[in-house]
């Protein structure tokens, strides 16, 4: 971590208009080609850049003659505004100026590794901090990178970012193991009625046969004989009568 002052520590933004922080609180970083000299130095962060490829970037590569001392005059105006300290923040090498951001300062090269980490987990399926962290860098996206800064330089770097980021999209798209299955989509069909119970058709029953009643035999009562005919052999009518 750097810290140009015993205010706080600074960190730097360049995924959406350039911009530093000390602590909480916004840093003036001056006139536009004063941020466009600190994005040069930014995207070359721990690195000595020339004072010519500073020109080159700023103008496109059509300087103005005063060009090398606009330079540095923005780095004047940078090293007042970040490093009243006079620390070794901004220095000046035979190679060129160099930002020591350190680590943990710079949101590309924070969301970079956190890219790296989300890829290696999606091959591995051991999905954890790397995509959360993929996540919250792109919620912190402020538009376009180094908004506002136009030339080749700053273009080529535009368009990396923005592959990167279309590429960290991609990984939080792919559905991973983690996730429950999305949930079956309702069925526009009207439900279908249940089958009816079978009937079961149960045989017929053989009839048993009514039971034979046997009737006692007849015992004929001696008081009572059997009648007879009085007139049985007797003719009615004498036979003169006919």
């Amino acid at each position: 971590m750097i810290d140009g002052s015993s205010a706080g520590t600074l960190r730097f933004e360049l995924l959406g208009p350039v911009r530093a922080f000390r602590g909480d609180d916004p840093v003036d970083l001056g006139p536009l080609v004063q941020r466009a000299v600190l994005a040069v130095l930014l995207l070359h962060a721990d690195r000595p850049v020339p004072v010519q490829e500073i020109v080159a970037a700023l103008w496109n590569g059509d300087p103005p003659e005063n060009g090398i001392d606009v330079v540095q005059r923005c780095i004047g105006g940078l090293r007042r505004a970040l490093d009243p300290g006079r620390t070794s923040l901004l220095t000046f090498t035979n190679e060129g100026y160099v930002l020591r951001v350190g680590e943990n300062t710079l949101d590309t090269g924070l969301f970079r590794a956190a890219l790296e980490q989300a890829r290696a987990e999606h091959q591995t399926g051991d999905i954890g901090t790397g995509t959360d962290d993929i996540r919250r860098h792109l919620s912190r996206w402020q538009g376009e990178p180094m908004a506002g800064l136009t030339g080749r330089v700053f273009d080529s770097a535009r368009a990396r970012l923005n592959e990167e980021r279309a590429t960290a999209s991609e990984l939080l798209a792919v559905p991973t193991s983690t996730e429950p299955p999305p949930p079956a989509p309702a069925s526009t069909e009207p439900p279908r009625p249940a089958p009816p119970a079978p009937t079961r058709i149960e045989p017929p029953r053989p009839e048993s046969p009514a039971p034979t009643r046997i009737e006692p035999p007849r015992r004929e009562d001696p008081a009572y004989p059997e009648a007879v005919d009085p007139w049985e052999g007797h003719d009615l009518l004498p036979p003169h009568s006919i």
